[in-house]
């Protein structure tokens, strides 16, 4: 996507418990329509995003981290998820990431794992580059080499709610994905590569639908892996989330063949939308989760962000 002139500010904190650590840095990034983005090193986390409502008014669209303390119940909280290692666990949202590099239109940044890490018997390097972008955008680019073989996989830990107050029920807003299989888990959290039909189910929005209508026959809300119908194509929306009250929609591009939806809970107050590196490709063949040396992993997730919802998102 193109690019305009973004303002870029650094903001260099210090917090009580890491400041004999690398010193933490927020990076502020406003676009030509007065959208703004905040990024923090510590997580490579997306602090704050804004977004304009049907009358233009910006307002907040993700639960925000600017706090330390924000962080400490759930650490992972807007972060970059990365699991590695024999237990493919996560562990870099709690790490000072080094920033390479910021200009005028985004911020990239780089965790290098130490040998041995997470179980792995290597290093693993990790860049994620934000980027807002002319079109209301956000983009979100992943690169990951390793020097040892490593299960892999890497997603974001933003929470959205579009109506501008991040204390409301998200359950009116409406949702549309384009799955019509979900993938299973195993008990330690993988996906099994076990697809079902959402047919018939709570798991069904291939039609829009407010997300709180069949939220309670669910146990605990959604947290499912959707296998998507066009996994290799970009051009083609992953989801699409819409809140009527402010006019806002987004719609997420991933180049994942997975997006995992999760509510945070039935009476919920946000959404995660994260594209996984697992499932199927538009072959339907098994996707290899595994970062070989030499190899360069590459993820790309789009969230847009418009006051003229899609035509599917219309309701009369």
């Amino acid at each position: 996507m193109k690019h305009l002139h973004i303002t870029l500010t650094t903001v260099i904190l210090c917090v009580t418990t890491y400041c004999h650590a690398q010193k933490q840095q927020s990076f502020r990034l406003v676009n030509g329509n007065g959208m703004e983005a905040v990024v923090s090193n510590k997580g490579a986390r997306l602090v704050s995003l804004t977004a304009h409502n049907w009358n233009g008014r910006l307002e907040p669209v993700i639960k925000d981290c600017k706090r330390p303390d924000d962080c400490i119940s759930d650490k992972t909280l807007g972060a970059t998820l990365v699991y590695f290692g024999k237990n493919k666990t996560e562990i870099l949202s709690d790490r000072t990431w080094e920033v390479v590099s910021s200009d005028n239109q985004s911020v990239s940044l780089r965790y290098i794992t130490k040998e041995g890490e997470n179980g792995l018997n290597g290093r693993l390097n990790v860049n994620v580059t934000y980027t807002l972008s002319d079109q209301n955008a956000l983009d979100i680019d992943y690169r990951i080499t390793t020097t040892a073989t490593t299960p892999i996989e890497v997603t974001n830990g933003i929470h959205f709610n579009l109506s501008g107050d991040m204390h409301r029920s998200i359950l009116k807003q409406h949702l549309w994905i384009d799955a019509v299989q979900t993938d299973s888990y195993d008990k330690q959290g993988q996906i099994t590569g076990t697809l079902q039909r959402t047919k018939h189910t709570p798991l069904d929005f291939t039609k829009p639908r407010e997300i709180g209508e069949q939220i309670h026959k669910t146990r605990n809300g959604y947290d499912n892996a959707f296998q998507l119908r066009h996994p290799d194509n970009m051009q083609k929306p992953a989801a699409i989330l819409f809140d009527a009250q402010s006019g806002r929609a987004m719609t997420v591009y991933s180049s994942e063949p997975t997006i995992n939806i999760n509510t945070h809970g039935i009476e919920s107050t946000a959404i995660s939308l994260q594209p996984i590196h697992a499932g199927y490709n538009s072959g339907m063949e098994r996707v290899d989760t595994k970062l070989y040396p030499g190899q360069v992993f590459h993820s790309a997730t789009v969230f847009l962000f418009t006051t003229d919802p899609p035509l599917i998102m219309r309701t009369h």
